[in-house]
């Protein structure tokens, strides 16, 4: 019995390390490709965001030409957030956002562009 004792907590150890390691190992490539993905959707939003500040308000064609820019902007984006969430990379996040504006602006469209 204390030669069990003995080589126990060792053998927990080791087989904590060797799960923690295989997880990192397999995680890493999605995580890495989820980070990219979260990034250039982040980019493509502060873009859009430009835009609409930038459009002028009297100008109808131009409103409407940001505003399907930022439709496609955010059906990219949306996706993005839900398979990969931004929590890891943004706590303060809001997954859902993207896909509630997305509606919105959909809407715009809709019923000033039509």
């Amino acid at each position: 019995m204390p030669l069990l004792r003995k080589w126990k907590t060792p053998l927990l150890v080791t087989v904590a390390a060797i799960a923690f390691l295989a997880s990192w190992i397999v995680l890493s490539p999605y995580r890495s490709a989820c980070t990219t993905e979260v990034v250039e959707a982040e980019q493509a939003m502060r873009a859009s965001d430009r835009e609409l500040r930038a459009v002028s308000a009297t100008d109808k064609a131009a409103i409407c030409l940001v505003y399907r820019r930022r439709v496609e902007t955010l059906k990219t984006a949306a996706p993005v957030m839900r398979r990969c969430g931004t929590a890891q990379l943004n706590p303060d996040a809001d997954r859902s956002a993207r896909v509630t504006e997305l509606g919105f602006y959909q809407g715009l469209v809709a019923q000033q562009c039509s």
